[in-house]
């Protein structure tokens, strides 16, 4: 199992390095749309839409709301589509902190999680999309961020992992895994700084705190997925990708990472990107 995750991890991380830096950012945008559309039916069947045609219809309402957010990027109202998609994993945050396991029973659950996918997918789409525009490069150190310290929680919870983290959202997940986390990605925040943030002490600090806000964000989509499996009854959100489960699986730290730090990044560069 370990080594069926790790090579389906590598070949996925060197696919995405290949299609961030050669492809165009229309290119790019469509081929990411149909990862975030996987995502989508994963996430309505998770929800309990298990038939063909209401996934069918969710896919497709998440891809017209892509194709208007994408619309945004030339008549100049996505970035307000970035800010709710930040400001929506405060209230995910919430939720997390209050969850209770009844909940799960409430038809009104379901409806909920159904409704909370659309600002999830599609802000974390767009904000990919207008990283990549913005500079590939950092949109490879985010994916190597998330990857390598979702990576170090796996492998530091399996060995160390003792005191559970989140144990009415996720049994797995415990407090040293996220230590694990949280070094591997301050290790990759220090080169990121020294790479993009320049020479200046100051804003390397800034950089390192943003990437680090980052990674709790990812953590927070993690759990999220999390509480969207353990509503469906599921231990994974699909069966696509062998040692990993499904799309969700592997993208659920991104979607929530994504808008983070590009909210941040712009912030920190005194711009925006569209």
């Amino acid at each position: 199992m370990h080594k069926t995750r790790i090579f389906t991890g590598l070949a996925l991380s060197a696919l995405a390095l290949l299609l961030i830096l050669g492809l165009s950012t229309t290119l790019f945008a469509a081929v990411s749309l149909i990862a975030i559309l996987f995502g989508a039916s994963e996430w309505a069947a998770l929800t309990g839409l298990r038939s063909m045609l209401g996934q069918g219809v969710y896919v497709c309402v998440v891809a017209l709301l892509s194709w208007l957010a994408w619309s945004g990027v030339t008549f100049g109202w996505t970035w307000p589509l970035v800010i709710i998609g930040g400001l929506w994993w405060l209230v995910v945050a919430v939720l997390l902190a209050l969850w209770q396991p009844h909940w799960a029973e409430a038809a009104s659950t379901r409806w909920g999680l159904r409704l909370a996918g659309l600002p999830t997918l599609v802000p974390a789409w767009i904000a990919l999309v207008l990283l990549h525009r913005y500079d590939p490069w950092l949109l490879v150190f985010l994916v190597v961020l998330a990857a390598i310290g979702d990576t170090a929680a796996y492998f530091t919870g399996k060995r160390f992992g003792r005191h559970h983290m989140a144990p009415r959202l996720s049994p797995g997940k415990t407090w040293e895994g996220l230590m694990g986390e949280l070094t591997a990605a301050f290790v990759v925040s220090l080169i990121g700084a020294g790479i993009f943030a320049g020479d200046t002490f100051g804003v390397r600090a800034v950089f390192v705190s943003l990437a680090m806000l980052t990674v709790f964000a990812s953590v927070c989509g993690d759990l999220f997925e999390s509480l969207l499996k353990r509503v469906a009854g599921a231990k994974d959100s699909g069966h696509l990708l062998p040692g990993h489960g499904g799309v969700l699986d592997r993208m659920d730290s991104h979607l929530a990472a994504a808008p983070i730090f590009l909210i941040g990044l712009m912030w920190l560069l005194g711009g925006r990107s569209g």
